[in-house]
């Protein structure tokens, strides 16, 4: 083989994280290539992700941040080619990477064998209203979408609407997922909205930190009904392997991230997501969204991610290896195209998917039995692997670590301080409760 060495890219969201993160797309890709005997060095701003301790990371480097300096983060990227020898692969692993790995494409493919398109892509695809256009004009079916650009766009449309309940998303994703929206979008991927007035003060809301956001309708139906096409694309974007899962759960359980999947056949999901991504002229990693729409029985565009998505695991695991396709498409190994896989292969978040598990049984939509007898097959565990422990080591401790320290925190709560209600000579703690009047030279 070749030799050449892959670089995952990731970046840091929240520029004052103290605690440890866990990107499990860069575990993803990091295992996958790994694995295959591919030396991965992961860049990163920092060492607080835990998926850097993976036994398949061969080295780390600690990079700039490009929010703090794009043009830091470029040279720091360029200069890597004076310090590794032989063909180096340059793979995003989240949205922000992707698009920063569109903006410098020209210059990066210089050093790099870049595993991701330029900008010229990257535009139609990266903002929502640009990507639905796009896929308008290659006859793809979309849900029904507005785009305002102000409140009082909001305020005409929000009465004339006869399809609620709504939802309110951003135009580009990774924007809610910036520590400076946290406080807005709350970890959720949009808001559903039920009626006008909601609509307005909902939107109004999230003006305040974000008014690129897009108003869609709600397509009914179970999370079953929501598909995803995993593939790798040439650079002549040509398939060179994908499969497709369904969503079993996700949280938050409304508009939140995938918790549990399982691979299936779709020959819809599969033609579409072909077509549009061809039609888009796309190279590299991508995960396409569809939900079975079950009042027309149309296959509506969700969203088409750029690069690696969280379930990328189970792509490997059913069969089809993408970021090694990708890996032996750059070098030059003139793989055979993988289009076949094993349909029932489960992929699992266990910590969040036991969140949304206990939100879906308090609203009476699943049992504790049922979600156990859920996780029988599960092939592949979004964090854990018994060939790489370390990073489920540290996530498993952090998570105990945090259970503790809340534990003794509300243990230790202090209780409200004593106050008298005035004329009547009673201590009211909380709720009121009368009890017989406390004379002055007691109390304390």
């Amino acid at each position: 083989m070749k030799k050449a060495t892959a670089f995952v890219l990731t970046h840091e969201s929240d520029p004052r994280r103290k605690d440890k993160s866990m990107s499990v797309i860069a575990l993803a890709i990091t295992r996958s290539l790994g694995r295959k005997g591919v030396p991965v060095v992961r860049i990163h701003p920092n060492r607080l992700d835990r998926s850097l301790s993976s036994r398949y990371c061969t080295r780390v480097e600690i990079s700039p941040d490009f929010y703090a300096s794009e043009e830091g983060l470029l040279a720091f990227l360029l200069a890597l080619k004076d310090r590794y020898a032989g063909t180096l692969l340059l793979i995003p692993a989240s949205d922000d990477c992707a698009y920063f790995v569109a903006k410098y494409h020209a210059a990066l493919s210089r050093v790099f064998e870049v595993v991701a398109p330029g900008m010229a892509v990257m535009a139609n695809i990266i903002d929502k209203k640009a990507q639905y256009e796009q896929a308008q004009s290659l006859g793809i079916p979309i849900p029904e979408t507005y785009f305002p650009a102000a409140l009082e766009d909001v305020k005409q449309l929000a009465p004339q609407l006869t399809n609620y309940p709504y939802v309110i998303k951003p135009l580009v994703a990774h924007a809610w997922r910036r520590a400076a929206m946290k406080c807005i979008s709350h970890g959720k991927k949009g808001f559903a909205v039920h009626n006008a007035q909601e609509l307005i003060s909902r939107y109004a809301a999230i003006a305040q930190g974000d008014r690129n956001v897009m108003i869609q309708e709600v397509i009914g139906g179970a999370d079953e009904r929501l598909f995803t096409f995993l593939s790798y694309f040439d650079a002549q974007s040509r398939p060179v392997g994908y499969c497709i899962r369904k969503k079993i759960r996700q949280s938050p359980i409304d508009f939140g991230y995938c918790t549990m999947t399982v691979s299936c056949h779709d020959e819809i999901v599969a033609e579409q997501s072909i077509r549009l991504l061809q039609g888009l002229g796309f190279h590299g990693i991508s995960g396409v969204e569809w939900k079975l729409d079950p009042h027309t029985g149309i296959y509506k565009l969700i969203e088409v991610n750029p690069r690696a998505v969280n379930t990328i695991a189970i792509a490997a695991a059913c069969g089809v290896d993408l970021p090694y396709l990708a890996f032996q498409d750059k070098i030059g190994a003139g793989a055979a195209p993988v289009t076949e896989w094993r349909d029932g292969v489960k992929w699992i978040y266990l910590e969040p998917d036991i969140w949304a598990a206990r939100e879906l049984h308090r609203r009476g939509k699943l049992s504790w039995r049922a979600w156990w007898q859920s996780l029988a097959g599960t092939s592949v565990d979004a964090v854990y692997a018994a060939d790489d422990i370390r990073p489920f080591a540290g996530y498993f401790l952090g998570f105990l670590r945090a259970r503790m320290v809340r534990l003794w925190q509300r243990k230790h709560r202090p209780l409200p301080a004593p106050r008298e209600v005035l004329g009547s000579g009673h201590i009211h703690l909380g709720e009121r409760v009368d009890v017989a009047p406390v004379p002055q030279a007691n109390r304390r």
